[in-house]
């Protein structure tokens, strides 16, 4: 792998969500922080969150980003990174996610619920999960959302909150990913691999190949895959988990993206870096 850029952060940083249209990247920090750098790493935005950020997340088009704050509340952000609105969902959030376009904005809670709101601002609809959700990814081709919690859950949700599907026998989940026609939806799992499923199948395929795994991205068409292992180790992989390239990280990976065609693959480390590398 060949470095294409990088950029420093004060810190530790806490996150990294990427706009695969643009090739713009989020990043947070334990401040509450956030910057947007664009296809070349250049800090495009930048600004204080309205509140403790727990997560946050960015469309695929780049038109908004949405943070989840300590307290309850879930900002909309606009490509400037300032709030357009706020909303209070109750208990802590977990996981955040937006669609495709931003149409729609997801958000997780401690007490097991899933909320959903219009990016007007307006409810959707909502759900009570049997654990809360840890991870949430919109499909970006389809009118479904996926969500995990840490241990023991999957689940996919149709376009007015309906349940698709769920699976209870997957554990240690650190991070959640999938394609764009949701073919692929990929868990990080620290002792399986990557456990995947698909949006019309439910029935679970193990990739042992990439186990150990914290962390993973897919790209859109699903014939990439980036995982970042329990030793720090970062690996670029075909699309049964065949190793391309793997290189050690000098930090701990707290997120990880990869462009839609497969490249370049973005690494948030806490130490401060942000990272862009090339095949």
């Amino acid at each position: 792998m060949q470095l294409l850029w990088s950029q420093s952060f004060v810190p530790p940083l806490r996150g990294l969500a990427l706009a695969r249209e643009p090739g713009t990247a989020l990043v947070w920090d334990e401040r509450h922080h956030l910057a947007c750098l664009d296809a070349v790493g250049d800090r495009r935005a930048q600004a204080s969150a309205p509140g403790p950020i727990v997560t946050a997340c960015a469309a695929d088009d780049g038109s908004c980003f949405a943070a989840a704050g300590r307290d309850g509340q879930l900002w909309l952000l606009g490509p400037d990174l300032l709030p357009r609105w706020e909303r209070a969902v109750g208990k802590r959030p977990l996981a955040v996610a937006l669609s495709a376009l931003g149409e729609q904005v997801a958000v997780a809670d401690a007490g097991a619920g899933l909320h959903v709101f219009e990016r007007s601002g307006r409810p959707a609809w909502s759900a009570t999960t049997a654990r809360p959700l840890q991870f949430l990814a919109f499909v970006p081709e389809g009118p479904a959302l996926v969500g995990a919690a840490d241990h023991g859950l999957v689940c996919c949700f149709g376009a007015s909150g309906s349940s698709l599907w769920r699976d209870g026998l997957v554990a240690h989940v650190g991070s959640l990913a999938c394609t764009g026609d949701g073919a692929t939806i990929a868990l990080a799992c620290f002792t399986e691999g990557l456990v995947c499923y698909g949006l019309t199948q439910p029935r679970q395929r193990r990739l042992p190949r990439a186990a150990p795994c914290r962390l993973a991205a897919l790209s859109y068409d699903g014939e990439t895959m980036l995982t970042v292992g329990l030793d720090q180790r970062l690996f670029w992989r075909d699309r049964d988990a065949t190793v391309r390239a793997e290189m050690a990280l000098e930090g701990t990976a707290v997120g990880v993206a990869l462009g839609a065609l497969g490249q370049p693959a973005l690494i948030a480390l806490a130490e401060g870096q942000v990272l862009a590398l090339g095949p």
